[in-house]
């Protein structure tokens, strides 16, 4: 997992290249990672992508991995049309704390 010092960096780095955008804005949904065992730490954010004109082109959930200290992996990506329509794809992917949160969200 990146330092503290690169984490911002990094994981705006590799939202920008995922979603193809100028910029992007995220909220973590729960502070600090989620690891099982030796998996890969796991964090879960709410995610706004703009174009250069600063129009939103994606935004919903994403589940992201932490890669060795230098990247991060976009594992699942809902937006918030799917959200808002097939929630049990939430329930499925996010954990169940954060459910009410992601489908509170995709209302706004």
């Amino acid at each position: 997992m990146p330092d503290q010092a690169h984490f911002q960096e990094f994981l705006k780095r590799d939202l920008r290249t995922y979603f193809q955008a100028d910029s992007v804005e995220y909220e973590l949904l729960r502070q600090g990672p989620t690891q099982v065992g030796v998996s890969l730490p796991k964090y879960y954010l709410w995610v706004r992508a703009k174009d250069q004109n600063g129009t939103v082109t994606a935004e919903g959930a994403c589940r992201v991995a932490a890669v060795e200290k230098e990247l991060f992996e976009v594992l699942q990506f809902l937006t918030k049309e799917t959200i808002s329509k097939e929630p049990d794809r939430v329930r499925a992917i996010f954990p169940a704390p954060l459910v009410p949160k992601i489908l509170e969200r995709a209302k706004d």
